[in-house]
């Protein structure tokens, strides 16, 4: 029992320093004069490279049919909602798109209904209504010809993709966390290269320091970290720990891109990160509940 908490504090940790990075990582994306397509398709070559080396060609060639399918499944799912993410933030900004991908934890909700027959109760009701409400404070006005509105809409898409991939890690947890994030980045370059076309490689000094920077830190590290904690902790932990990454984008975005948080934006933010956290607090008790009655 000791050794598994131990195991648990250690993932838990390694979520905890991913969230951080995952923070900061917007400010990156923000800045550097490079579009969606082109931030994806460096940060995947890079990934995938050093992925490659640290997942051993020897194991990968082990690995069966299904195996492969599955990474496949897993690298494609990622893609999709790397290029979502990306063109949120690009589109409105840095705390509003980690915000809008936030809303993974509601969106588990109905991923759990679907995936393990959980029904919805009154609390998961609450906790979507809560997070409409808080919608409503930070977007401007609904039409898509806004750019933040627009941007915050493709993060809830990003979001909801975000929010699928945990249940394809647990699912694939008997294959390493190294193959798994090899198969993450590689197979969702192709989602990338579709839009080649779209690429900019007119690039400064500066942003390809930013793009080694978003490769390394915020791809190989980040991303694999929460990839191993996310297969080893329940939902409802990661989820928590994911929250935690709003707060730190929008304190980032105020301090040093100089974007303002006026009262209503606070007040929406506030409402969503609340109705999430409400969420994973509901879902966490009722385990307990049914733990303790086997």
């Amino acid at each position: 029992m000791a050794e598994i908490n131990h195991l648990n504090s250690r993932y838990y940790i390694e979520g905890l320093l991913a969230v951080l990075i995952f923070g900061i990582t917007p400010l990156f994306i923000k800045e550097v004069s490079a579009n969606a397509y082109t931030i994806g398709l460096v940060r995947l070559v890079i990934g995938s490279s050093f992925l490659f080396v640290m997942a051993k060609p020897s194991k990968l060639k082990k690995l069966n049919k299904s195996e492969w399918k599955a990474l496949v499944f897993i690298g494609l799912l990622f893609g999709v909602h790397w290029i979502t993410y990306f063109i949120s933030i690009k589109l409105a900004t840095p705390s509003m798109g980690i915000l809008a991908v936030s809303s993974f934890g509601l969106h588990m909700i109905y991923l759990n209904w679907i995936i393990k027959g959980q029904k919805p109760k009154a609390m998961d009701l609450f906790t979507v209504l809560l997070a409409v409400t808080g919608i409503f404070f930070i977007v401007p006005e609904f039409t898509l010809k806004n750019n933040l509105t627009a941007g915050i809409l493709i993060g809830l898409v990003s979001g909801l993709l975000f929010a699928g991939l945990p249940f394809l890690q647990q699912k694939h947890q008997s294959i390493s966390s190294f193959s798994r994030a090899f198969g993450q980045y590689a197979f969702a370059l192709p989602v990338f290269l579709l839009f080649t076309h779209k690429t900019n490689w007119t690039l400064s000094t500066t942003d390809w320091w930013y793009l080694i920077i978003l490769g390394t830190l915020c791809t190989v590290v980040a991303h694999t970290l929460w990839l191993r904690a996310t297969t080893m902790l329940e939902p409802t932990t990661t989820s928590l720990i994911f929250y935690l990454g709003t707060p730190i984008a929008m304190t980032c975005s105020y301090f040093f891109l100089d974007e303002p948080m006026g009262t209503s934006k606070v007040i929406g933010a506030g409402l969503i990160i609340s109705a999430n956290v409400l969420g994973v607090i509901s879902r966490s008790r009722k385990k307990l509940k049914s733990t303790s009655v086997k």
